[in-house]
């Protein structure tokens, strides 16, 4: 990958993991994402109401995906992350974007918590580097800024680029449609295509993953076509959505807009079944958040 100036922001703070070269037991390494709806460290807080039974039931789900690290959207903050991952076993590494303004929201009339992304990595697995990808945020205040890391396991490299994309642009062509919405998720479209330009090598480990706000697993995706076509034109790499052919959690919306595309190098190490939503065991309408965790296992070694 090409050299980047990187933020040791989670490194000043002592997040990162243990020393290079500890022994797995496994080659498999799974990778989630998952946008937890509005979590704040206080259940009354916020657009999404919880019980101490919600986040105790948040900790268990997050032991039935059993992955190793989890890229996550729409959490307040470290002490939120931190009611469902317990830091004794994990590594919370959180955007630094600023705080904006508060809005009332729908339906209780609270005032909104940040909306932010996070990382949490077991601590058994070496972080290395960690960058800000502060231009997607730069765009317009509120929206959310990227977070890049890079993994040491069994030796090898992965990189990983959390993302939550500007909501509201549903249309696969955003290029064509003049709202609000499309005009701000055109130009993260943009800057994340020549991030990702700037950064993938040929045989690199790189994962984005995240929620994109779109539906990138429709081979007529105008991001999905912008991003394949300049790593072809730049790179000897190749991705892939492993999203295609699957169906959210959420009868409503059976069309994700969360993903995971992958390097060619990534790719290749999918175990099986590489790709999973999953699924509650409450009804819709009570779900523990509006969307379900995304994971893709690889074996690394």
């Amino acid at each position: 990958m090409k050299k980047i100036n990187i933020l040791f922001f989670a490194s000043s703070l002592g997040l990162f993991g243990c020393s290079a070269g500890i022994p797995y037991s496994s080659s498999k390494l799974t990778v989630a994402t998952w946008n937890l709806e509005h979590l704040a460290s206080d259940g009354d807080q916020g657009c999404k109401v919880r019980t101490e039974s919600d986040y105790k039931q948040l900790s268990q789900y997050v032991k039935t995906i059993d992955a190793d690290v989890f890229a996550l959207q729409e959490v307040a903050s470290a002490a939120a992350v931190e009611r469902i991952f317990k830091p004794q076993q994990w590594q919370i590494i959180m955007s630094s974007r600023a705080d904006s303004p508060s809005y009332t929201c729908r339906g209780n009339g609270n005032l909104s918590t940040q909306q932010k992304v996070a990382f949490a990595v077991k601590k058994s697995i070496q972080v290395t580097n960690s960058q800000h990808l502060t231009s997607l945020s730069a765009v317009k205040l509120g929206v959310r800024e990227g977070l890049q890391l890079s993994l040491k396991y069994n030796n090898q490299t992965v990189n990983l680029l959390n993302l939550h994309l500007k909501s509201g642009c549903f249309t696969q062509d955003y290029s064509q449609n003049d709202s609000t919405s499309c005009q701000v998720f055109a130009k993260q479209a943009d800057i994340l295509k020549q991030h990702v330009v700037s950064q993938l090598g040929s045989n690199d480990k790189w994962l984005m993953l995240g929620d994109f706000n779109h539906h990138l697993a429709d081979e007529n995706n105008k991001l999905r076509n912008a991003l394949f076509d300049a790593v072809t034109a730049s790179t000897n790499n190749t991705l892939t959505v492993l999203t295609d052919g699957k169906v959210s959690c959420h009868p409503k919306y059976p069309a994700p807009i969360d993903h995971i595309i992958s390097s060619s190098a990534m790719t290749n190490t999918l175990s099986t079944p590489p790709v999973m939503f999953h699924k509650y065991a409450q009804q819709p309408n009570v779900m523990l958040s509006d969307h379900c965790a995304l994971s893709a296992t690889f074996n690394i070694h």
